[in-house]
């Protein structure tokens, strides 16, 4: 499976205006041709995952606005299914896998969620097996490329777990700062430089609002 991190940043690497913000001020300097590039991005995946956080600032619907029926399969771990039930993921009409683990589990919610024709993956004990979700998403749902919009914890666990094969980046020309808002990969980080994960740029190209930016995996 394919895995593309794809982001909307500032220059230094800033996913939101301050912590437990919503990105959304951000997409405001984007103009219509750059928001059917990402809605379109979506229509070329078979998933795409965001974590429980993006879920409760932004409440988004993650669909593809552009096209009809080219909509991705919406994949949504958290650990404790501490995620508003009324999440326009959770209550329209399109396919969405709510992850979680046995210990986090809330047996209530998760009927909830089959009455809603939703569906709920146990992945893990105390935290999501990110390893088995992906081999579960590939062998059981036929997801052969996957799109993951952050947050920065997320990303942080999907690359300590050497899973991500692409990054796609939209950066903004603009400074945002803050020692704790969100950046791109939050988490433990890695003090030593062997430890980094390694990629190579593949394309560089300025645009009217922001510079796409691409990386591949270093082999």
């Amino acid at each position: 499976m394919k895995t593309s991190v794809f982001s909307q940043i500032s220059i230094d690497g800033k996913l939101t205006l301050g912590p437990g913000q919503s990105s959304k001020p951000l997409f405001s300097l984007f103009d219509g041709r750059d928001m059917e590039y990402i809605h379109k991005f979506r229509g070329k995946v078979d998933g795409i995952m965001v974590g429980k956080n993006t879920i409760t600032t932004d409440n988004p619907f993650l669909t593809n606005r552009y096209e009809e029926n080219k909509n991705p399969v919406r994949i949504i771990p958290t650990r404790t299914m501490n995620i508003p039930m009324d999440s326009n993921v959770l209550t329209d009409g399109g396919q969405t896998l709510l992850v979680t683990t046995e210990n986090g589990k809330d047996e209530r919610k998760i009927e909830q969620l089959r009455e809603r024709g939703k569906e709920c993956l146990i992945c893990g004990k105390d935290e999501v097996d990110f390893g088995q979700l992906f081999t579960l998403l590939e062998e059981k749902y036929g997801i052969n490329n996957l799109m993951v919009e952050g947050g920065g914890f997320l990303n942080w666990h999907i690359f300590n777990q050497d899973l991500v094969d692409e990054i796609i980046l939209m950066q903004l020309p603009i400074i945002i700062g803050g020692a704790s808002n969100i950046t791109l990969v939050d988490g433990e980080g890695y003090t030593k430089l062997d430890f980094a994960k390694k990629f190579k740029v593949v394309e560089v190209e300025p645009k009217d609002n922001y510079t796409l930016l691409r990386y591949l995996k270093a082999v």
